[in-house]
């Protein structure tokens, strides 16, 4: 029940992040849009991911539930730099865990940006 409630969420959120790019009007502010966008939510990202691993590391009360939701955020990118521990992770994780985020919401956003200039420049040019 809750994985199509999350792939629906995650489509819509992509529709609405092709639409907001599709209105700039040029290239230039396409891209810079696209930086902007993917910037900020990489890094509010890898706040609410890494406060929420540290939540689960460091605290075993009520905060528990919340900070574990804010670190599923960061499950595929964990993954990446995963080594199987019994002791909470080095201050250096947060830092290797923060970029892994910023940098693969770079991505996306990129990507979606990429399918927006492929949209554009395919509906300018004359069918033959």
């Amino acid at each position: 029940m809750v994985l199509p409630a999350l792939l629906i969420l995650l489509l819509v959120a992509f529709g609405l992040l092709y639409g907001q790019l599709r209105q700039r009007p040029d290239r230039r502010s396409l891209w810079r849009g696209a930086l902007r966008i993917g910037l900020g939510v990489g890094v509010a990202r890898a706040v609410l991911a890494s406060l929420g691993w540290y939540v689960v590391e460091h605290d075993g009360g009520p905060l528990q539930i919340p900070g574990f939701a804010l670190a599923m955020a960061a499950w595929p990118e964990a993954v990446i730099l995963s080594e199987r521990r019994v002791t909470p992770v080095p201050p250096a994780f947060y830092g290797s865990l923060s970029l892994l985020l910023i940098a693969s919401t770079m991505i996306l956003v990129g990507l979606v940006a990429v399918v927006v200039e492929f949209t554009r420049t395919n509906s300018r040019q004359p069918r033959s």
